[in-house]
């Protein structure tokens, strides 16, 4: 069993309200549930990316407030709830992959078997030994999302988690976020594509 088993018991709810970002966005709320599924949607220099970082708390909004489980944000416990993935996949191109899986093995606390369990599903694996940047740019994204499966946190905040994967990647994405949500995840995602049935927020 990988940790994106684990069932999130507490009903969670993330409740954005009135924030604001010169120039991008002002007076934008919305809130989540679990279960549900949010996609930002807009085109280049729209303020997706922005509004992501902001949600995860990366960077503060000019006005306005984030508040999670009813409470309003307390930093670090809030960033132990959630999973971010940006534009920058936080990989080591000179690192093997094996030894990023050491490094996330020390930093997350979580077990190497439940690490290398995620590669297998995200297919991989077979190049433990090869350097991160010799492998193709959609490989890459696949060992960063591969902690997806890796760490149980209840929110993902995934800023354009299709780019870069083929066909076989994108199923694996997709029924990834659907189990995340069966077991009671929350998930934001960011695209510059509509997706069909999701609900959504337009910049």
């Amino acid at each position: 069993m990988t940790s994106s088993d684990a069932t999130f018991m507490v009903w969670l709810m993330l409740d954005v309200r009135n924030i604001s970002l010169p120039s991008l966005f002002s007076d934008l709320s919305f809130s989540l549930a679990q279960r549900e599924m949010l996609l930002i949607r807009g085109t280049n220099g729209a303020g997706k990316s922005s509004l992501l970082r902001m949600v995860a708390g990366l960077i503060r909004p000019s006005s306005g407030t984030l508040f999670w489980e009813g409470q309003k944000i307390q930093l670090s416990a809030y960033q132990q709830s959630l999973l971010y993935s940006g534009h920058s996949l936080g990989l080591h191109p000179e690192a093997l992959l094996k030894d990023q899986v050491n490094l996330w093995h020390y930093h997350y606390r979580v077990e190497k078997k439940v690490i290398e369990a995620a590669l297998h599903i995200w297919g991989i694996a077979p190049f433990a030994n090869q350097k991160i940047q010799h492998l193709s740019q959609g490989q890459q994204k696949r060992l960063s999302l591969s902690r997806l499966h890796s760490l149980a946190r209840p929110l993902w905040i995934l800023d354009e988690p299709h780019s870069s994967l083929d066909a076989e990647g994108r199923k694996i994405l997709e029924d990834t976020l659907a189990r995340h949500l069966e077991r009671d995840g929350l998930a934001i995602l960011a695209s510059h594509e509509k997706q069909p049935g999701m609900r959504e927020i337009c910049l």
